[in-house]
């Protein structure tokens, strides 16, 4: 079967539903959002779903044969299509996403974790355009990402693996929301950035932080806002989450021996406080061989990559 010039790509967000029609160029059209709602539960937001695609495709006069690709968080089993359970969607436990929006919209539906489309999304349409062999990172509220090496996704047995987010970078580390230690998460995780430096606000070290925080709950954001203004104590902060992600960046460097490292999500924007001492960590973290042969690069899709990924999971 040829490959389709036009797909539709769901982003299922905890907070958005986004749809778009994505073209074999990499052009987005017909955009769409509106508010996920997952208050409402999960049969409210599939037909919320299934109501924002079908107006979408009728928009654009997409074929009723065209595929639907849906980026979702997970866990999740892309063999079946059933979200096993997510965190950000309240109530969502064993939800049969993909029977539930093949049944809605009469269409092909294939679904994946957010992080595995993302990786797809930068190997067709990113940085990573045409690589065989690759890691994408993204660094949001959480840590996600993906692998594909030999030009196949990596991800196991039930579609679970790749959760890169959860290697552990240090054995004595914090506790991780995943309730494991030292992951790479409960370093360099928005609200791990965010819980440092709660901490350090509580000290007298701490006031261009509490400046920055203006009253407000303590946030990545903020720790990234009183480092842009050379505070010594938010750099530090920041500097130590960019060695954690240094030390799990050189540990899929010597895992996957990676043409090239793609690094995206909000967390990324916070820019060389962060990156620079991660950048300078994988050197000591891993192999010279391995090491020479990779590049590590920013995401150039944005907060299009979920969007990029879910319409690259139905095309390739």
């Amino acid at each position: 079967m040829a490959e389709p010039n036009r797909v539709i790509a769901v982003d299922l967000g905890g907070t958005h539903i986004r749809v778009a029609v994505v073209c074999a160029d990499g052009l987005l059209t017909n955009r769409r959002s509106i508010p996920t709602g997952s208050v409402d539960g999960p049969a409210v937001v599939l037909q919320r779903i299934v109501d924002l695609v079908d107006s979408v495709a009728n928009e654009a006069g997409i074929a009723l044969e065209t595929p639907v690709g849906v980026s979702s968080p997970g866990p999740l089993d892309p063999r079946t299509g059933e979200v096993l359970f997510t965190p950000n969607l309240a109530g969502w436990r064993n939800v049969q996403l993909g029977e539930r929006l093949r049944a809605g919209t009469g269409r092909p539906v294939s679904v994946a974790n957010d992080g595995n489309c993302a990786v797809l999304g930068e190997r067709r349409f990113g940085v990573g355009a045409g690589c065989t062999d690759l890691v994408y990172l993204a660094l949001g509220t959480g840590v996600g990402g993906g692998v594909i090496s030999g030009g196949r996704l990596i991800d196991g047995v039930r579609g679970f693996g790749a959760e890169l987010g959860h290697v552990v970078v240090a054995l004595d580390g914090p506790v991780c929301t995943c309730g494991s230690v030292g992951c790479l998460e409960s370093f360099v995780g928005g609200w791990a950035i965010g819980r440092d430096g709660a901490l350090m606000a509580t000290t007298r070290d701490g006031e261009a932080i509490r400046r920055a925080a203006k009253g407000k709950l303590i946030t990545g954001d903020v720790v990234a806002k009183a480092a842009a203004t050379g505070d010594a104590v938010a750099l530090a902060i920041l500097a130590r989450a960019g060695r954690a992600l240094g030390a799990a960046i050189g540990a899929f460097v010597n895992i996957f021996n990676p043409e090239i490292v793609v690094i995206g999500g909000g967390v990324a924007a916070i820019g060389n406080s962060l990156l620079d001492p991660a950048w300078k960590t994988v050197t000591s973290h891993s192999f010279h061989a391995h090491r020479t042969c990779v590049r590590l690069e920013l995401s150039a899709l944005g907060d299009d990559t979920s969007l990029y990924g879910a319409g690259a999971l139905v095309m390739d």
